[in-house]
């Protein structure tokens, strides 16, 4: 069964490929990939290999698609690779080609709060991956914020958002009318997904959900631990680099030998030892 996160995260992929009349494109990518790890033992193993951290099958994955699929398609690999365990990412993946051809476009089916949310944290993700600016990110909160604000304290609107026998569609046109010209396309895109998800009686929570996790998380693999001092520094530094608050996790593998493996979002940044070991290994391979 797809993941709620994925399944979030391939509708936002599903309506922008849609616009540009790209569906059948991404479809034939997605079936030849999910037939390529059925049929090439390396390649499952590579991306479906427990013992191999989620930064480096994504490393791999990255590479191996490569100017070789579009940018949709290695997105929602890459997404599906950091996102669902090793051992279900074949079957993850044959879910997705099974999802564009059964439901993409035909609406969320109903779920429950934490399910509807983790599709929502999927279909945000996918959204901000458009907005390059963080500033643009910042005000796309700020708009979630004021939004809340203005659905709780307007018994009218909040009336007209949770009348269960009114269509989704009249309560996106309402929403819509009220924010035109007032927040950007992204912003507006992930309200009109939560009333399409069913979560409309919630709105006022969930936007303030979508607030809360607006600080970004940076994926970080260290040989040892990092005491308070040096994962301070980090977040610093993460964040002069992505322009946002960055939450460091870090977590302790000795595989990496030495240096860390960071990932915020699609960012890798490889300092580890075993990164310079791999390339001397293939080095001295190329000159023997």
């Amino acid at each position: 069964m797809l993941a709620d996160v994925v399944r979030g995260y391939a509708s936002a992929t599903f309506e922008r490929v849609d616009a540009a009349h790209e569906m059948d494109e991404l479809r034939a990518q997605l079936e030849a990939f999910s037939e390529a790890l059925v049929r090439s033992d390396p390649l499952r193993l590579a991306l479906a290999d427990a013992t191999v951290s989620p930064v480096a099958r994504r490393s791999i994955a990255a590479e191996l698609l490569e100017s070789r699929v579009s940018s949709e398609a290695a997105s929602l690999v890459g997404f599906v690779v950091r996102v669902a365990p090793p051992g279900e990412f074949v079957v993850a993946i044959a879910d997705l080609v099974a999802l564009m051809s059964t439901e993409a476009g035909a609406g969320e089916p109903a779920v429950g709060l934490l399910a509807s949310r983790e599709r929502l944290h999927g279909y945000a993700e996918r959204v901000l991956e458009e907005v390059p600016d963080a500033t643009d990110i910042d005000e796309m909160e700020d708009a979630f914020f004021r939004l809340a604000r203005i659905v709780d304290e307007s018994i009218v609107l909040r009336d007209v958002l949770i009348d269960q026998t009114s269509p989704a569609e009249v309560k996106i046109a309402v929403l819509a009318d009220l924010l035109s010209e007032r927040v950007t396309l992204p912003t507006l895109r992930i309200v009109e997904y939560i009333i399409r998800a069913g979560r409309v009686r919630d709105l006022v929570g969930t936007l303030e959900w979508l607030v809360e996790r607006g600080r970004r998380v940076a994926e970080v693999r260290s040989a040892v631990e990092l005491d308070a001092e040096e994962t301070e520094r980090l977040a610093v530094s993460l964040r002069r680099l992505t322009g946002r608050e960055v939450e460091v996790r870090v977590a302790v593998d000795p595989s990496v030998l030495g240096g860390v493996l960071i990932a915020v979002g699609d960012l890798v940044i490889d300092g580890t030892v075993r990164l310079r070991v791999e390339r001397l290994r293939d080095a001295l391979a190329e000159s023997a």
